[in-house]
């Protein structure tokens, strides 16, 4: 089992499950199980309405979580949970374009738990989607939200994302009540590359001239420090 003093770090799919701890928390980054359907299920039903209207699936409703996790054993779509106490507070989901003129296009979608956010699991989560869908040599990656999700947008905004387009009263609460939706997107030509390792990542840190990855920055820090 992999540790990290922090949330702000880069992790790759492949070092999954990994163990993030964030003060006195500790939050464990793993792949989607076929038997996550009940702690989803309440995951789910613990956010606010507006945080559920960008969704694809209702994940309120045990047949379309059901469906998600099918998809994920198919292997149509990536999904990575992170889980807190035996709680699921959080996910990212990489799903690439079905059809064969949208197979270019990767769909990213993260959410968090009201109770874990600010403490930078979302940017873990985004940054996990993120390095997914550059390994799958996608040329855009998309992202959904309304409007009034301030917070999610500039967690895109910083990250490179740009708003693509905004679809004007095209999703219905559960009330009936209409609202835009906004379309934000990454042309995978602006990706950051590490100058020590040549990954591509969302953030690069400056140490010694050079423009790094935190993984080799960190690194290189500590031989400095050694040194």
């Amino acid at each position: 089992m992999t540790t990290s003093s922090e949330t702000n770090v880069d992790i790759e799919m492949h070092q999954l499950p990994r163990d993030l701890r964030s003060g006195e928390r500790t939050i464990r980054l793993r792949h989607l199980a076929s038997d996550d359907g009940n702690a989803l299920l309440e995951f789910g039903r613990r956010q606010p309405n507006e945080d559920l209207l960008f969704q694809e699936r209702d994940i309120t409703n045990v047949a379309d979580i059901g469906d998600w996790i099918h998809d994920t054993e198919a292997g149509r779509i990536r999904s990575v949970v992170a889980e807190e106490n035996g709680q699921i507070i959080g996910y990212a989901t990489i799903e690439r374009g079905r059809l064969r003129w949208t197979r270019h296009v990767a769909e990213i979608r993260v959410m968090v738990d009201v109770g874990a956010r600010r403490v930078g699991l979302g940017h873990v989560l985004l940054g996990l989607a993120f390095e997914s869908a550059l390994h799958d040599d996608v040329a855009k990656i998309i992202a959904q939200m309304t409007p009034d999700q301030v917070g999610a947008r500039k967690i895109f905004e910083r990250l490179g994302f740009v708003e693509d387009a905004v679809l004007t009263r095209h999703v219905a609460s559960a009330d009936g009540e209409l609202h835009d939706l906004v379309v934000m997107r990454f042309d995978t030509k602006q990706r950051l590359i590490c100058l020590e390792c040549g990954q591509a990542v969302l953030t690069l840190i400056p140490l010694q001239g050079k423009q790094l990855c935190w993984a080799c920055y960190e690194i290189l820090d500590l031989e400095l420090g050694a040194g």
